[in-house]
């Protein structure tokens, strides 16, 4: 029997609990619901942003499906933790590949002849396709696996991700049942409102006030997209004074990624850069490290990135 194709796992940051786990916990509960329910369906289509969530979703909902435990919510059995790494017989990703980016035909046929196959320890075999969008799923890819997604076996389980449900092939998609992670905007209200969050809602003892700090950031923000960091690096020094400089600076990245054009990587990218501030946070506070330096050191990996 031939296997699908070996492809590298994700980044342990697409995966951090502490980074995306209240953005993915809602939807993560519902599908434990529906596995001991027996209400789960052998096919997935997860909609969201790539890179903000979507990952860790799909890979702990893998976890959650070959338990041999049918365990709870994170897991910690043998099982899940090799899910999650990537290490398990029974839980495979495929994800495009090649100069056109795409997942291809071979890798297809691969997964279609391993799904007929018994899981090798697990309660289910899982196979996790990332970016099914049309584009990214070849025309001859999807045509090769609609019949296994009509006909799975009672052992088979797919998980679809997509950012752009329309984007799908309509044969996949109606194949699928749908599940939505939040999107940029709904993600403002998980990490910062287009407001001052409300714990931030007094202006601090002495200097600027929120609203001034808020307004700070977003200025180093701008300056940063047109490669000018040194208002970035003052306003980074600015909220380090504060006891609530992530918050602050978590709330500007938001506000700057709801104002950002629908679609834009940049949007997404703010995003990310909110949901690192806020699980930097709790690392400075648990490991109590210089809060200005981790604020600083967040803003020029976000700068970083989106440059590459």
């Amino acid at each position: 029997m031939t296997e699908p194709e070996a492809v590298p796992w994700w980044d342990p940051s697409l995966l951090d609990r502490d980074r995306w786990g209240e953005i993915t916990g809602p939807l993560l509960e519902r599908i434990l619901g529906a596995r001991d329910g027996e209400r789960m369906p052998h096919s997935l289509l997860l909609v969201g942003p790539a890179g903000m969530g979507r990952e860790l979703a799909a890979v702990e909902t893998a976890a959650l499906l070959s338990c041999p435990d049918r365990g709870p919510l994170w897991c910690p059995c043998s099982s899940c933790a090799r899910a999650r790494s990537g290490v398990h017989p029974d839980v495979s990703a495929v994800r495009p590949q090649g100069a056109k980016n795409q997942i291809g035909i071979d890798q297809v046929r691969a997964v279609v002849e391993a799904a007929s196959g018994r899981p090798y320890e697990a309660a289910a075999r899982v196979w996790i396709l990332d970016g099914v969008e049309a584009g990214r799923f070849g025309a001859e890819a999807a045509n090769a696996f609609l019949k296994t997604l009509e006909e799975p076996a009672s052992h088979a389980c797919f998980i679809l991700l997509a950012a752009n449900p329309e984007a799908v092939v309509p044969t996949i998609r109606s194949r699928c049942q749908q599940l939505h992670l939040p999107g940029v905007v709904a993600l403002a209200s998980l990490l910062g409102s287009s407001q001052a969050p409300v714990e931030l809602a007094a202006s601090t003892p002495e200097g600027p006030s929120v609203r001034e700090l808020v307004a700070a950031v977003r200025a180093g923000l701008e300056s940063a997209e047109e490669n000018r960091l040194i208002r970035l690096i003052r306003a980074a020094q600015l909220v380090a004074d504060s006891q609530d400089g992530f918050q602050i600076t978590a709330a500007a990245a938001m506000e700057a990624a709801t104002a950002a054009d629908e679609g834009s990587s940049a949007g997404d990218d703010l995003a990310r850069l909110a949901a690192d501030l806020l699980a930097a946070e709790r690392r400075s506070r648990a490991l109590n490290l210089d809060r200005g330096r981790q604020i600083l050191s967040c803003l020029m990996r976000w700068h970083l990135e989106k440059a590459e």
